[in-house]
């Protein structure tokens, strides 16, 4: 019986963490040409309870391209990450500012999951 509570990634586990890690960057970033970079063509995003909010990466971009043009900042990190094979789950903690960059006017936590086929994020579940 080993000491080491280090857990070894799989290489999909591996693939998961760097796909969300690209598309957290490029949020941050505000790219969106990055960010749908890192989704499916037929992306699903859901909201728990609620269900499908929208499907495709045409409306991811039109969805989050003017956010990403018209806000001065915008600042997600993982707090608590949980991997498993090709399934990621983060706790978020999400901060945008729309006047100022150094004034964050909204801050939210949130639960997402995103499910990753082909290097691709097909799914994501926001709790």
């Amino acid at each position: 019986m080993s000491n080491n509570n280090e857990i070894q990634l799989s290489d999909i586990e591996v693939a998961t963490q760097k796909v969300v890690d690209r598309q957290l960057e490029a949020y941050n970033n505000r790219d969106i040409a990055a960010f749908a970079a890192t989704y499916h063509d037929d992306v699903e995003i859901h909201e728990f309870p609620g269900g499908l909010r929208f499907k495709g990466k045409e409306t991811l971009i039109t969805t989050y391209g003017p956010k990403f043009a018209s806000l001065k900042r915008l600042h997600a990190v993982s707090l608590t990450r949980i991997v498993n094979n090709n399934i990621l789950v983060d706790h978020e903690l999400a901060e945008s500012c729309s006047e100022d960059p150094k004034v964050v006017d909204r801050s939210i936590r949130v639960i997402a999951s995103y499910e990753v086929i082909d290097g691709l994020i097909k799914r994501v579940v926001f709790m």
